[in-house]
């Protein structure tokens, strides 16, 4: 498992880098990664982002940087570079590209662990970071997950309750009271739109109410109240209140005319026999609509061959695979400027304080007090180089360049969400039309198609809409 602890460093952030980056403890630093920034010159950066950030007016708080420990269990990874890696993981989930990190594996103990110093400043949005319950929950989340990929224990506490052996037995027989309120307070808040009505349709559910300092229910066959807190994080008071408000946003937006392809109903045993008869009544008349959508659209887009539709299907998921493709290339282009644009402007604050060695009264001096920034000058510099700046280009150009890769990802991910509803669609239709081949006693299986690969191709799929 990755244990995992946070605590702020108000000051010598250079101290803290030089401690996670001992040549000792590191293997000769071949165990040392860094995003944003050069791990000799991280605490320069970090300040030189800070200052940005007070430009801006994002001055909040006095913590300079972010020092995370993740260990890892006695003889659980023997492998330093895995948990290099796994580091690695958790910093791009959990900072999300926004902050500049130097991250280091040391091998000096029992156990192998990483530590992550990274930036309270974004050089993004120049926001600072927060550590709180809600963001170390969600952190232990993702190295839950993360773990889980690498094949590691997941013990990081997530805020979520489990349940005691006697309530998890009463749960698999069916007879957990909590599942039953779970089940009755879903079909209260999917039919309500205020907290007044969700209210009102769980008395009418049978429960007793008790608002205290926590919202509560009770069964008549229970002896004690059951609180929605204990139900886990999406049954608190806060997550009802915003699923009620996301259901008063859905009804202001009525949609009373639809032109979706909808799946085809059939029969369940689970509908009792006094309303079968309208039930069937209601499936018929319901197929037949979706089925004169399916062959509408089938019809428009010439389909009414299945192979042929087949095909159709094939080349709406390539289409998805190269929005994905191309989105993904935005992003990293998106995250390549920013980095960019951020060394720039230190760049250039650096290169102000160099260029007051011409009027200073004793250069050596003043070169030996601001002997820093000449060092972070030299590595911007070679760093630009190495991203293919030559000519340091103008902060209006750079601003005009990121605010069109911010638009051209906006205009990707509606492209992408497109594609996503047309395969759900296409999905539906696939399998209203298999329906209906198999109703005209057109066998489409997998096996018969694989038989028929080797005969002469004179036998295609009729089309029998």
């Amino acid at each position: 498992m990755a244990y995992i602890k946070i605590f702020p460093i108000k000051s010598t952030v250079d101290h803290a880098v030089k401690y996670i980056t001992n040549p000792n403890k590191t293997d000769s630093q071949n165990l040392v990664s860094s995003f944003a920034c050069a791990p000799e010159t991280a605490a320069m950066e970090f300040a030189y982002t800070e200052e940005m950030g007070k430009r801006n007016n994002m001055d909040k708080g006095d913590n300079l940087a972010w020092h995370m420990i993740i260990s890892f269990k006695p003889g659980e990874i023997t492998d330093p570079a895995i948990a290099q890696e796994v580091g690695e993981k958790i910093a791009e989930a959990a900072l999300k590209g926004k902050y500049e990190y130097v991250l280091s594996v040391h091998t000096d103990k029992d156990h192998v662990h990483c530590h992550l110093i990274f930036n309270a400043t974004s050089f993004v949005d120049y926001h600072k970071y927060h550590s709180n319950k809600k963001s170390y929950r969600r952190l232990c989340m993702l190295s839950n997950k993360i773990c889980r990929e690498y094949g590691l224990n997941e013990n990081m506490p997530t805020g979520e309750r489990s349940r005691s052996y006697k309530e998890n037995m009463e749960y698999k027989r069916g007879n957990s009271w909590k599942a039953k309120l779970k089940f009755t307070v879903d079909r209260a808040i999917w039919s309500s739109v205020t907290y007044d009505e969700f209210l009102m349709k769980m008395q009418s559910a049978g429960y007793e109410i008790r608002q205290g300092k926590y919202l509560a229910f009770k069964h008549p066959e229970q002896k004690h109240f059951i609180n929605v807190k204990t139900l886990g994080s999406y049954y608190t008071e806060d997550s009802i209140l915003a699923r009620l408000e996301k259901n008063r946003t859905r009804a202001k937006l009525p949609k009373f005319i639809t032109r979706e392809i909808r799946i085809f109903r059939q029969m369940t045993v689970y509908v009792d026999s006094h309303n079968r008869p309208g039930y069937e009544r209601y499936c018929s008349l319901h197929n037949l609509q979706q089925a004169a959508k399916t062959y509408n659209y089938l019809s428009e887009h010439n389909l009414l061959n299945y192979d042929d539709f087949l095909q159709h299907v094939s080349d709406a998921k390539e289409s998805k695979t190269v929005a994905e493709q191309t989105l993904l290339n935005c992003n990293k282009a998106l995250e390549q400027q920013q980095i960019i644009q951020k060394k720039c402007n230190a760049y250039r604050m650096c290169r102000d304080i160099i260029q007051g060695e011409k009027n200073a009264a004793d250069p050596a001096a003043y070169r030996k007090a601001h002997a820093q920034e000449y060092r972070l000058h030299d590595t911007l510099l070679q760093e630009l180089k190495d991203l293919g700046i030559t000519k340091l280009p103008s902060a209006d150009k750079l601003d005009r360049q990121l605010e069109e890769l911010q638009k051209e990802r906006t205009a990707l991910k509606a492209e992408l969400k497109k594609h996503d509803r047309n395969l759900e669609m296409l999905s539906v239709i696939q399998s209203n039309f298999e329906v209906l081949l198999e109703e005209a006693g057109v066998d489409i299986s997998h096996e018969d198609q694989q038989d028929k690969a080797h005969e002469p191709d004179t036998t295609r799929t009729q089309d029998v809409l």
